[in-house]
């Protein structure tokens, strides 16, 4: 089974892409489009992975990784903030909140892939198939995934 990969992320048509791109690599993701949710999600799925935004309505992505970090049952989890914040002061802030990694947007499509494999490490790594490497993004997202580098 391919390793769950939780997205949190406000804007839908970003949450879509980050879904879509994971789903092609190989990994299950889930979503939440805020940070209430995505704690109650946490705690009943267990994701081997997160990517999470700072900027989210009920609670914003450093506070939930404090809560994630408190947590015995969600400790472990790694964490990558993906966010449009980018002054060395918000990366600290990452940092110190628990996340493991930090990338700014707008990001590229194989730096998320090396933020989640590192975050993994050799644990539920997909293999590599034509099929996953193929997979067209949905149409929908075009606008957003014009702001993104496909490199």
């Amino acid at each position: 089974m391919s390793a769950k990969v939780l997205c949190v992320e406000d804007d839908n048509e970003i949450l879509e892409l980050q879904a879509n791109i994971l789903r092609r690599l190989g990994y299950q993701p889930l979503t939440a489009g805020d940070g209430l949710l995505a704690f109650e999600i946490i705690q009943e799925q267990q994701p081997d992975a997160i990517i999470l935004d700072i900027m989210l309505p009920g609670c914003d992505g450093l506070e939930l990784a404090r809560r994630i970090r408190r947590t015995k049952a969600t400790c472990h989890i790694p964490i990558a903030f993906v966010t449009a914040r980018s002054e060395s002061i918000d990366f600290r802030n990452g940092f110190q909140s628990g996340g493991q990694i930090y990338l700014a947007k707008p990001f590229t499509i194989s730096a998320l892939q090396v933020a989640v494999e590192s975050l993994l490490g050799s644990k539920a790594r997909p293999k590599s198939t034509a099929k996953n490497r193929s997979a067209p993004a949905r149409k929908n997202t075009s606008r957003i995934a014009s702001l993104f580098s496909t490199t």
